[in-house]
């Protein structure tokens, strides 16, 4: 990290990616999202970065912009890649390299609510997405379930995560994704995973028969259900327009 002085005002910069952290880059491509000209748009990094007000940018002399822009000329450079499985943050040790197969079901369904909430911007979702998914082991030496601690507040201090790590994680997930997805489209026809998905559906909707009726407990597990219907519809609807 270093520090300058820009009117009158002093400000951290980081110097390299690994200062970088998750929290900042949102911001950054939020704002960028924002601006239409092109060249406007380094700005928003400085302003992400170095929590500089655009407007304070926009009237920074040239010699001082170009100051700033040689303190951040790491950005020139791309993320480091490589995919992780476990890290260390604030002085816990965190698993992620679970198969997407041996999930748990609500993590999914978190993950699907997670991206939802963010209107279907993934990486805003992100923290949430990484927060669900990396686990710390019990005193039994078994993984977390999400029942087990408090997915906001980890999403909350996920925002601090590095970026090197962060981009690392989401390079997993999606390569995850990815492999989950080929791996099911190499071994089944289209007619195979309808009859697959159907056969899905039916059961769920012959479990949400017998709940007809019930009480308020089963409200819950009725919407889950639901939403359970909605997901596999989406999916399927989303393979096979892929493979048209």
């Amino acid at each position: 990290m270093k520090d300058i002085e820009l009117s009158g005002k002093k400000y951290t910069i980081p110097t390299d990616w690994s200062e970088v952290t998750l929290k900042q880059q949102i911001k950054v491509n939020s704002d960028m999202e924002k601006i239409t000209i092109e060249e406007m748009k380094k700005f928003a990094i400085l302003s992400g970065y170095a929590n500089i007000p655009i407007e304070e940018l926009k009237r920074a002399k040239l010699v001082d912009i170009t100051k700033l822009f040689n303190v951040v000329k790491f950005i020139n450079n791309p993320l480091p890649e490589k995919m992780i499985v476990e890290f260390d943050f604030n002085g816990k040790h965190y698993y992620c390299g679970q198969n997407l197969i041996d999930m748990e079901f609500q993590d999914f369904i978190s993950i699907e609510n997670a991206i939802e909430a963010n209107s279907g911007n993934t990486f805003n979702a992100l923290p949430t997405i990484l927060a669900i998914m990396c686990k710390q082991k019990k005193e039994n030496g078994t993984l977390e379930s999400i029942d087990d601690y408090d997915i906001i507040a980890r999403a909350k201090e996920f925002e601090e995560l590095p970026l090197t790590i962060a981009h690392n994680l989401s390079v997993f997930f999606y390569h995850s994704v990815a492999m989950y997805s080929n791996f099911s489209q190499l071994f089944s026809t289209p007619e195979n995973l309808k009859q697959v998905m159907e056969k899905q559906l039916q059961s769920v909707e012959n479990t949400l028969k017998k709940l007809d009726g019930k009480g308020l407990l089963t409200r819950c597990v009725r919407g889950i259900l639901r939403y359970y219907i909605r997901y596999i519809r989406r999916n399927w609807r989303k393979h096979y327009t892929s493979i048209q």
